[in-house]
């Protein structure tokens, strides 16, 4: 055999393993492509189940598809999702840790403002029509068994399409948006289950899927809301973390003390415990807390982790039979 022909034949050895390494360099980049996209971030306008108000809000999906627990992040009076969604914010960080992560802006702030048609005319002189965020008693109720049963529905199709787990669901509220957050957890675990079983056991539940509230520097009620009942019958059934600024903060650390104080007596067996308040050495609250070093988002990552991401909990179809 010629040293020519022994050069051929080697050659077309080392071309067909550069073929198959081309092939698997493609597959491998093809899948993180595909692993990209399934978890890129969505916008989505969500109907308000009472009034169809537009809310509007961002998902983050997550790569544990079924297995992921969905947080649902809310803003302060006057803010918006921004302060989530910014990049390398907290939504960012709970979707790198395997949460599902929805930030909504609710009704009259952020882009789920009113729209021109949507305001009422004779307005104030001087006021820009569709920039409104005077807040009324109804707003504050709307908030709740509209807005954010909206996100409910919305979170329930999630789970349907085995993209997340909503029996391991929490709620992030800030300021405001803590007794809006406390109040509809609260709902949420009231709900009767469906009739579509002999016992309660085998029914399928319609809620009990908020199992933690993470609340920084929450106010302890809003006009024509109170959170006391709520806080009652929330504990034991649900994690609380409570964040707040301790310096020179005598309203908002009172805030914070009475809500903490609906969940007394707090176990000092930290592997049973539940509750738990951070105080932090600044005058700074709520959503002010963040972006500042000050470890507030591993505090908040480390107790979803522990109380909705390490729930075994395995994901079961929740459309009811008698349907």
């Amino acid at each position: 055999m010629s040293t020519e022909s022994l050069r051929i034949r080697g050659g077309g050895r080392l071309a067909a393993w550069l073929v198959v390494v081309s092939v698997l360099f493609n597959s491998g980049t093809l899948l993180a492509q595909q692993a990209r996209k399934s978890t890129a971030k969505e916008d989505h306008t969500l109907a308000s189940v009472r009034d169809n108000w537009p809310i509007h809000m961002t998902y983050y999906p997550s790569r544990l598809k079924e297995n992921a627990a969905v947080v649902v992040l809310l803003h302060t009076k006057g803010g918006s999702r921004l302060i989530w969604t910014r990049k390398g914010g907290l939504a960012e960080s709970l979707q790198s840790q395997g949460f599902a992560v929805i930030a909504a802006d609710l009704r009259k702030h952020g882009q789920s403002k009113p729209t021109v048609g949507a305001v009422k005319s004779g307005k104030k002189k001087g006021r820009k029509k569709g920039t409104t965020t005077n807040l009324t008693k109804g707003d504050y109720g709307r908030m709740i068994t509209s807005d954010m049963e909206a996100i409910k529905k919305f979170v329930y199709a999630e789970h349907q399409k085995k993209r997340l787990n909503m029996r391991k669901m929490a709620v992030v509220g800030a300021e405001m948006s803590g007794p809006l957050a406390v109040v509809f957890a609260a709902n949420d675990w009231a709900k009767k289950p469906h009739r579509d079983a002999p016992t309660v056991a085998a029914q399928t539940p319609r809620g009990q899927d908020v199992r933690a509230l993470v609340l920084l520097s929450p106010q302890g009620s809003l006009p024509g809301l109170t959170i006391n009942r709520s806080m009652k019958f929330l504990k034991g059934r649900v994690a609380f973390l409570i964040c707040v600024g301790n310096r020179k903060a005598k309203g908002p650390l009172k805030n914070a003390n009475q809500v903490y104080n609906y969940l007394k007596p707090i176990s000092k067996d930290a592997s049973k415990r539940v509750n738990w308040m951070n105080p932090f050495p600044v005058q700074l609250q709520g959503t002010d807390l963040l972006g500042k070093q000050l470890g507030v988002e591993n505090v908040i990552v480390g107790f979803l982790k522990k109380y909705v991401g390490e729930l075994k909990d395995p994901w079961r179809d929740r459309k009811s039979k008698a349907s």
